[in-house]
């Protein structure tokens, strides 16, 4: 049996229809936004960032996975590892640590900042799965072959129970999603969604 996670009514925002959802445990829900709307202006990450904070107020426990960037003197001058990130900086256990690490293919040892995107991608998103049943993450800025290794990793979590909302590039919308649990969202411009 799944349980609804999140449930979101219908509405409109900076003149784009979202349309009604729910987000049950053991599924993903991927919203696809296009990158440009009517006047030529940007719409996609920007839209994108705007939905995560709706979503965030309906659900206060609603994790974004988001790009961390090191920016610190501290960090500059002591490099942070994917051990420290892991541990220090999402307080997670060292054996949980080691998994995800091994599940990602790298070592605890890397300097966080030589990671490649999609592994660095790789290890947030794991890392806040590890510590929440449902998240919200984007594809932005991974390339083909990361993504293809991002759904593989993320539908692991799916298949455990756990739930997603994920945001991506309509120009890269699969016809058909690569796994069954995934329910697709196209949102086009004007004010059209796809289901």
């Amino acid at each position: 049996m799944t349980n609804s996670i999140f449930h979101n009514e219908e509405f409109e925002i900076n003149g784009i229809s979202v349309p009604e959802f729910e987000l049950k445990s053991g599924n993903l829900i991927r919203i696809y936004i296009p990158n440009f709307n009517l006047e030529n202006l940007p719409l996609g990450f920007d839209l994108t960032i705007e939905l995560i904070k709706r979503f965030q107020n309906q659900k206060t426990d609603f994790p974004w996975a988001k790009n961390y960037r090191q920016n610190t003197v501290t960090e500059f001058l002591n490099p942070l590892t994917v051990n420290k990130y892991l541990i220090n900086k999402m307080q997670i256990d060292k054996l949980t640590a080691r998994r995800i690490a091994e599940e990602i293919g790298i070592s605890l040892n890397e300097k966080f900042e030589y990671l490649s995107f999609k592994n660095k991608k790789a290890l947030i998103i794991k890392a806040c799965f590890e510590k929440n049943d449902s998240i919200l993450l984007d594809y932005y800025g991974v390339d083909a072959m990361g993504i293809e290794f991002l759904e593989n990793l993320i539908n692991t979590e799916i298949e455990k129970g756990k739930s997603a909302i994920a945001f991506d590039n309509l120009q890269f919308a699969n016809e058909k999603e690569p796994y069954e649990n995934i329910k697709p969202i196209k949102i086009t411009v004007p004010n059209t969604v796809l289901k």
